[in-house]
């Protein structure tokens, strides 16, 4: 039997949450949001949930990966099996979640990552140099090949992932889980998503192109030493 919930991390996307938001519990009944930090209007627009969606707050901006180990520390605590973790700034589209919950009924033990069609959706060239050395960076220290090892649309199984010991803070790591699932023997299976860098409001990147893939390598080094 499983218990899947939505996992929702944000940051200063004030113009997107609540369309993301509203759009994912037409999906799933289960929402998490974590609200990491945002000093814009994202904390207003979740406020129109209350009683709906489950909202955790952080008093500063700690991380997306950091905001994704508490979704999975509280998910798990209350329950739940999987964790469904879409982002916040509108690029995915939250009326694929069926996709994933019907290879999770098949796959219910392996990670489930998004596919993006990269070409079809104009991704920014960083966006693309990005995935090769992730891809790269995956295939070297696991030997496990996906196509697109960054979206984060992706389906977590809580109870494995539990034992993982993630450190991972921000963009980090999304690439340090796959690469100790794999290793661990965790089976990682591509599905394939739509994905929009234009949604309505305009989306909000808070990626770092030198700072970022600094601390991916940092992070990649260190799983690599372990």
């Amino acid at each position: 039997m499983t218990r899947p919930a939505a996992l929702i991390p944000t940051y200063q996307n004030g113009r997107t949450i609540a369309d993301v938001v509203q759009r994912t519990c037409r999906e799933i009944a289960d929402v998490l949001v974590v609200d990491d930090g945002s000093t814009d209007s994202a904390s207003e627009a979740l406020a129109a949930f209350a009683g709906r969606v489950n909202v955790h707050r952080h008093p500063k901006n700690l991380g997306k990966g950091r905001a994704l180990r508490e979704g999975f520390a509280r998910l798990g605590a209350s329950g739940f099996s999987h964790a469904i973790a879409l982002d916040g700034d509108g690029q995915h589209y939250p009326e694929d979640i069926p996709r994933f919950l019907l290879a999770l009924e098949e796959q219910p033990g392996a990670i489930l990552i998004g596919q993006r069609d990269m070409a079809a959706s104009a991704a920014p060239r960083r966006s693309r140099f990005g995935l090769w050395f992730s891809n790269s960076s995956l295939r070297w220290l696991s030997g496990a090949k996906l196509a697109d090892s960054q979206c984060g649309f992706r389906v977590y199984p809580l109870e494995p992932i539990a034992r993982l010991d993630l450190r991972g803070e921000r963009y980090d790591l999304e690439l340090e889980v796959l690469i100790k699932a794999a290793r661990a023997g965790i089976p990682l299976v591509p599905v394939p998503i739509r994905v929009t860098y234009s949604p309505p409001g305009g989306r909000v990147s808070h990626f770092r192109p030198v700072r970022d893939f600094l601390q991916i390598a940092v992070r990649v080094a260190r799983v690599l030493v372990r």
